[in-house]
């Protein structure tokens, strides 16, 4: 076996080609406040990316008073400005580069008076993407007793107590610039507001990339602090790690810090939070759309707070083929970047590249479905290209099943795969230049295809694109129907295909929930435990359904009881008669080691797929609610017990937590019993609900 050296965070390779070195820069001025301004930059830049420092801090800017006297000691008039707060965060002390990856860090005295709180790092994680990343000792205990010089650099760069950059300059933390279609609407420029990315590097697992999440205010921040709440951080940082350990694709989570600085939402102040994910690329839909918008984009001037861009170059902008609405030569370097370097696929076509984003995103959504995950905010802004699921908001996990439920005011269950097709249209719309130019020219689209096109040309690459691609949507619909069957398939443990399983196994064991407001997880989980061959057996189906209807719909009413036991039990004998069809047995049979055992085998594959632990609603609120106590009352070790408890649990759904050989839950205690309870439906009041979107 092959051992992978490893290094702390500031002595990372970086990748054979950087985003830094591949995409064009966004122009900003040499004032400290240039980073922290919102600013609607010119929608026809070729730009994708902006120099931002993390600035974990109050917004707005506060200072002492003796701070504010000894500024005015050396301001020019006595006037002091935002630009000499911020000043003091600009790094000036630099340690000697890295040989091999050519990094150095930087601080200055300001930023070392930051006191970050490292609340837990996602091993899992760091194995599985970052392999090469030494982090040092990090469980719960060791955090407070021990030092290492590999997590104090960890905890430097996540927090930005420490900068990464390059010896000229030419490479450091950044954010980026998307626009995008929120709720259907056109919303113009949108950018990462809260997101800074710190890093990227490469292993023998791949290319890799760092961003942290509320780390300050960056250039797309608008009106808001570019900060995040406690109960934001856990959201995610567990949220993350539990659609991983599902098998669903998503960003990872790294790390979780707090600080003593205090974060102003609707609740009043809260314990600030700062999450470490990481993943090969955050880029999204709209950073294409950003680039060619479409005519949902077209004479659509954004302004927002904080800054617009000047009348004078709106003025030479109409005069382009785009009508002055994005930058074709940077919508190619940005699809050329991401196909070759992202996701490799150097030999593609740009149409087989976008088919290929087509097919992920549609295999994603068709997984959310199958196991009952709302993502939140279903915009084109939180789209990935790469068919991650990616920034976490007040996302949920189906509790009582209802086809119709809406886990926030912003995102349908039943709708999440007309929402990812709407999306993955806009991206259409803006590589249709792209992808006509490739038919008609049987060629990938050259440095400076576009910079003599005319409006008649781009309107006949469109035509020639739409061509091109003609039908893809019925792909996407059916990758997703494809998908979801499959899935389906493993949760309720049937190898063989038959047309009549989507009927008849899997609608009409919802139609079962949806009639006696049965659970979702625990109605699939309970079913693992049933044993198909013994369905002839006097008592036995009647026996399980009654256990059924006590685990997974305990709320129905008692009058009620006895006719959904015979539901179940006439859905339960279908169930039999399919899963005991002789070539069913024989799928089984091949897979086990014996003959006889494989009935074991199948109930062990069921429960390796339906999970026993959900990170539900009530959960997420028990442990925001445990660790916002800990942390304001200063007791870190209680906040990181609790949350890497639910961590191992989100990492770990499909092990049994109190269960007993039949499935029902045993007498236990101590940390058993907590697990068991953290495992189950929790309080009726908690089923459906709703945070709010800051979350």
């Amino acid at each position: 076996m092959t051992h992978t050296p490893t290094f702390p965070i500031h002595r990372l390779p970086l990748p054979r080609k950087t985003l830094q070195a591949s995409l064009a820069r966004l122009a900003l001025d040499d004032e400290p406040s240039s980073q922290r301004r919102s600013t609607t930059f010119a929608p026809n830049g070729r730009g994708i990316w902006a120099r931002t420092l993390p600035l974990w801090t109050d917004w707005p800017l506060r200072i002492t008073e003796a701070e504010a006297a000894e500024f005015a000691k050396n301001a020019e008039g006595g006037v002091v400005t935002a630009n000499d707060v911020l000043r003091r965060w600009d790094p000036v002390d630099f340690e000697a580069a890295d040989e091999e990856s050519g990094l150095r860090l930087g601080t200055s005295s300001h930023r070392l008076k930051l006191a970050p709180v490292l609340l837990g790092v996602v091993e899992s994680a760091r194995h599985e993407l970052l392999p090469h990343l030494e982090v040092g000792p990090v469980e719960t205990e060791a955090l407070e007793n021990t030092q290492d010089e590999s997590r104090d650099a960890l905890v430097d760069v996540l927090s930005g107590r420490r900068v990464l950059e390059n010896v000229d300059g030419t490479y450091g933390s950044w954010s980026t610039r998307y626009c995008g279609h929120q709720f259907g609407q056109w919303a113009g420029q949108l950018g990462d507001g809260r997101a800074i990315s710190l890093l990227e590097t490469a292993s023998e697992k791949g290319r890799c990339e760092i961003q942290v999440k509320g780390a300050g205010r960056t250039p797309f921040s608008r009106s808001a602090d570019g900060l995040a709440v406690l109960r934001s951080g856990v959201r995610e940082y567990l949220g993350c790690e539990a659609l991983a350990a599902l098998g669903i694709p998503t960003t990872r989570s790294l790390a979780i810090l707090t600080s003593p600085v205090t974060v102003m939402r609707e609740q009043g102040p809260e314990p600030s939070s700062l999450v470490a994910r990481i993943a090969p690329s955050f880029i999204r839909i709209g950073h294409f759309e950003a680039l060619n918008p479409g005519e949902s984009g077209r004479n659509v001037h954004t302004l927002f707070f904080g800054g617009a861009w000047r009348a004078e170059e709106a003025e030479v902008d109409k005069n382009d083929a785009l009508g002055g609405q994005g930058n074709l030569e940077g919508l190619r370097d940005l699809t050329l970047w991401v196909k070759d370097e992202i996701m490799g696929g150097r030999h593609e076509t740009v149409k087989e590249w976008f088919e290929d984003v087509v097919r992920r995103n549609a295999e994603t959504v068709a997984l959310w479905q199958v196991y009952g995950f709302m993502h939140g905010v279903l915009n084109t802004d939180n789209i990935s290209i790469l068919g991650l699921t990616i920034d976490y908001g007040p996302y949920a996990f189906m509790d009582t099943w209802d086809v119709n439920h809406i886990c926030s005011e912003f995102v349908h269950y039943r709708k999440q795969p007309e929402r990812v097709l709407f999306a993955l249209d806009s991206l259409a719309s803006s590589l249709l230049p792209m992808l006509g130019y490739e038919a008609k020219n049987s060629a990938l689209p050259a440095e400076g295809w576009s910079e003599k096109a005319t409006t008649d040309d781009i309107r006949q690459w469109d035509e020639a694109g739409l061509e091109a691609i003609k039908g893809w949507n019925d792909k996407f619909n059916e990758i997703v129907e494809e998908t979801q069957r499959a899935a389906w398939a493993k949760r309720f443990g049937i190898k063989t295909f038959r047309d009549s399983d989507d009927r008849d196994v899997v609608r009409n064991h919802l139609l079962l929930l949806t009639a006696t407001s049965g659970d979702f997880g625990v109605s699939l989980r309970r079913l693992s435990f049933f044993a198909p061959t013994r369905v002839d057996e006097d008592g036995y189906v009647r026996s399980f359904a009654r256990q059924w209807v006590a685990a997974a719909a305990s709320s129905l009413p008692s009058d009620s009881v006895s006719r959904a036991e015979e539901d179940i039990a006439a859905w339960l004998k279908t169930y039999a008669a399919r899963v005991n069809e002789e070539e069913e047995v024989a799928a089984w049979k091949a897979v086990a080691e014996g003959v006889e055992g494989w009935e074991a085998t199948r109930a062990d594959a069921m429960r390796n797929v339906n999970p026993r632990f959900i990170l539900r609603q009530w959960v997420l609120e028990d442990v925001i609610k445990t660790m916002d106590t800990a942390v304001t009352a200063g007791d870190i070790p209680a906040a990181r017990t609790a949350l890497a408890r639910v961590l191992e649990l989100s990492s770990n759904p499909f092990e049994p937590y109190g269960e007993d050989a039949e499935g029902n839950i045993s007498v236990c205690d101590g940390e058993t019993a907590e697990r068991a309870r953290l495992a189950g439906v929790g309080p009726k009041a908690m089923l459906g609900f709703q945070c709010s979107c800051s979350s």
